[in-house]
């Protein structure tokens, strides 16, 4: 397989870095090939788990994340049946743990759309609901990490991190409190930063602490629709690789949060016209339609109350949003186990998924898969393992495992 790799001292355009940045002496920007060399997504099957008239343990109702241990156990987050379910590396139930409940160790039923899951290098399991649920390897539930109180936290998808007891937030970590609602709904500004930090979630304490690893770029201005994604994925040697920009310019820290490498590509964004704009917004409200679209009813009490009050909000700026100015070129990022960055960009429509790169965070560009070739893997794992979340004939939920050939790990 062939490689590119061309270095270009320190010269940047600002587009990469955002408004205002300024290159770090010694600081690599690597140009990338702009032709796709594409590679064959024919990965060998290793087993699916999952059946509408299977086993009771592999009968999912809805699955959420996914997660491999060191050892290639893949943990299965079941929301529905708020519990985990750990498979072995041929599909063999191994364990299940966790319940329905408001307890230690057990998951609201009413409270799934932002749950989180990572497994840590030693085995434990965290489990992210308005809180940390640690437990050992065994399935036990050690401890709660509590969130600082009065905020709703919507939190994405999880990472583990090398440092002990510690998770990488792959996006933008977002609170909302009561005050903020009030806030908006009575019009009045809500202060908003100047960057978007990439932070490492540290669980060794009572209560969550959010370590900012980078304060990556934040666009000027109050356009909320096709802003440049803000995705980071955990490196092996605890470096973060990130994407702020609309540009193609994969950004590389160091284990202290230092930039030490962009990799970028010659593929521009698209400008944003009124058409792609009435079209995207059509699409946005349809979110919100019905009688209880965030289903506030369901919840009920305080959190139900938020809920009903964030759709309000959520629906109005669906209909009043800005839109950037342009589209930007990559949509999401993941960083596999032994490292490889998977960059997938835009597909033909603007709000669709297209190819998918394979870089190292060295500087190479090792192939692109084309587009609906195959998904973003849903989690990395040792020895190529990879997963994907699907539905079968029967819309019930099931995972594929699949290993990834030797020159794209």
């Amino acid at each position: 397989m062939r490689h590119w790799t061309v270095t270009v001292g320190t010269a940047v355009f600002t587009p990469l870095f955002g408004a205002g940045a300024v290159p770090v002496a010694g600081q690599e920007v690597v140009e990338l090939p702009g032709e796709d060399l594409f590679l064959d997504a024919e990965f060998e099957e290793v087993y699916r788990v999952g059946s509408f008239d299977g086993a009771e343990w592999e009968t999912f109702g809805r699955i959420r994340r996914v997660a491999f241990d060191p050892s290639g156990n893949l943990y299965l987050l079941d929301t529905q049946a708020s519990r985990i379910v750990v498979v072995d590396r041929g599909g063999g139930f191994v364990r299940q743990f966790g319940r329905p409940g408001e307890g230690p160790g057990e998951f609201a039923p009413h409270n799934t759309s932002t749950m989180g899951l990572a497994v840590l290098r030693d085995g434990r399991t965290v489990v992210f609901q308005q809180g940390f649920h640690l437990f050992g390897a065994d399935g036990e539930f050690e401890r709660r990490v509590r969130m600082p109180d009065g905020a709703m936290t919507f939190m994405p998808s999880l990472d583990a991190d090398r440092r002990e007891e510690t998770v990488l937030a792959r996006g933008e970590v977002r609170s909302i409190s009561v005050d903020w609602l009030r806030r908006a709904a009575s019009e009045d500004r809500v202060r908003k930063s100047d960057s978007r930090p990439v932070v490492r979630l540290v669980l060794t304490g009572a209560e969550v602490v959010q370590d900012t690893v980078v304060s990556a770029w934040k666009p000027s201005g109050e356009a909320s629709v096709f802003v440049p994604v803000l995705a980071a994925g955990a490196l092996p040697n605890g470096g973060v690789a990130y994407t702020d920009s609309s540009a193609y310019a994969i950004k590389v820290t160091t284990p202290d949060g230092e930039l030490e490498r962009v990799l970028t590509r010659p593929l521009r964004p698209e400008p944003t016209t009124e058409r792609i704009i009435e079209e995207e917004r059509e699409r946005r409200l349809k979110r919100y339609e019905g009688d209880d679209p965030m289903g506030a009813g369901r919840v009920g009490g305080r959190e139900g109350a938020m809920l009903g009050q964030m759709a309000d909000v959520m629906r109005e700026q669906a209909e009043s949003a800005e839109y950037y100015h342009e589209i930007p070129v990559v949509r999401t990022l993941r960083t596999g186990w032994e490292g490889n960055i998977w960059v997938q960009r835009r597909g033909e429509e603007p709000a669709g998924n297209g190819p998918i790169d394979v870089l190292t965070p060295d500087g190479r560009y090792l192939c692109t898969f084309a587009a609906n070739a195959t998904a973003m893997p849903s989690a990395f794992g040792p020895d190529g393992l990879v997963a994907f979340v699907e539905k079968d004939e029967f819309d019930v939920p099931r995972v594929v495992v699949k290993r990834l050939p030797p020159e794209v790990r």
